[in-house]
C-alpha cells in the first residue's frame, strides 16, 4: 500500500526562493524503469522522494519495496527503452513557487502533557529555530502515543503540514500520524530522521493533531499547515 499519492518536498531553488517539488505517480508495480543515473537506500517513496530533490538532475526515481531508490534523469525518462526490472513504483516531479501556495492561520491549541515550560503554543509562534534550549518547541512528558493539536482560525482543506523537528532527538518524530479532525489523513514511518519535512493531508477540517506512535516524548518546534 502507497503511503502518499502526492509527495510534497520543500527546498531552495537556485535564485534562493523557497520551493517545493511535487512527486506524482507514473506507474505502480511497473516491470520496467528508465536507466538509473545513482541507486540510494530508501525504505518508502518519501525518502526516495528526498534524495531526488537534493539532486538537480534527478527528474524522478523507481522505488523497489525491499529498500533501494532508482533515480533518473529527464532524457532518461523519455528514451522509449527502459530497462526491465523488479515490480517497482515510478515518480517523476514538477516544480512550483511557494507564493502559490496559501499557509493556513493557526489560533489555538493543546496538547497530551507539558514538560517544563515547552508549552503548545511554542509550535505556532512563528519561531522556527530547532533548539529546545532557546524556548522554541513543545515538549510533553514520556507517555505513550503523547500529541499535539492545532486549531485553524477556520475549517479549511489542508493539502499538507511542514513540520520543523528538534535537531536533537529528531528520531522521536519517525513515526507519527497526522489527523484532521479526529481522523487519520497521514501515517508516517521513517527509518532516517528528518529536519524540516511537509507531510501531505488532503483533508477537510480545522483541528490539526500529530500524535507520536513511539512510547516517548514530542517535541515540535514549529508546524504550519498549507492548502494548494
Amino acid at each position: 500500500m502507497m503511503l502518499q499519492v502526492l509527495l510534497l518536498i520543500c527546498g531552495v531553488a537556485a535564485s534562493g526562493a523557497q520551493v517545493f517539488w511535487f512527486f506524482s505517480p507514473v506507474r505502480f508495480h511497473s516491470v520496467s524503469t528508465p536507466a538509473t543515473m545513482e541507486s540510494v537506500p530508501g525504505n518508502a517513496v518519501l525518502q526516495c522522494s528526498q534524495h531526488c530533490a537534493s539532486r538537480p538532475t534527478c527528474f524522478g526515481f523507481s522505488w523497489l519495496q525491499l529498500g533501494l531508490c532508482r533515480l533518473f534523469n529527464w532524457s532518461a525518462f523519455i528514451n522509449d527503452t527502459w530497462n526491465s526490472s523488479d515490480a517497482c513504483d515510478v515518480y517523476t516531479r514538477s516544480e512550483q513557487f511557494k507564493q502559490l501556495q496559501k499557509r493556513l492561520k493557526f489560533v489555538g491549541c493543546k496538547q497530551s502533557s507539558t514538560h517544563s515550560s515547552h508549552i503548545c503554543d511554542n509550535a505556532i509562534d512563528g519561531n522556527r529555530k530547532q533548539n529546545l534550549s532557546f524556548g522554541s518547541c513543545t515538549h510533553t512528558t514520556g507517555n505513550p502515543f503523547e500529541w499535539w493539536e492545532g486549531q485553524l482560525n477556520a475549517p479549511s482543506f489542508v493539502s499538507y503540514v511542514t513540520i520543523y523537528n528538534r535537531q536533537d532527538y529528531a528520531e522521536r518524530l519517525n513515526k507519527f500520524s497526522l489527523q484532521m479532525d479526529g481522523v487519520e489523513c497521514n501515517r508516517v514511518s521513517l527509518t532516517l530522521p528528518f529536519s524540516v519535512a511537509n507531510f501531505s493531508c488532503n483533508a477537510f477540517g480545522s483541528r490539526v493533531r500529530v500524535t507520536n506512535l513511539f512510547g516517548q516524548y514530542l517535541s515540535i518546534c514549529e508546524i504550519e499547515a498549507y492548502t494548494l
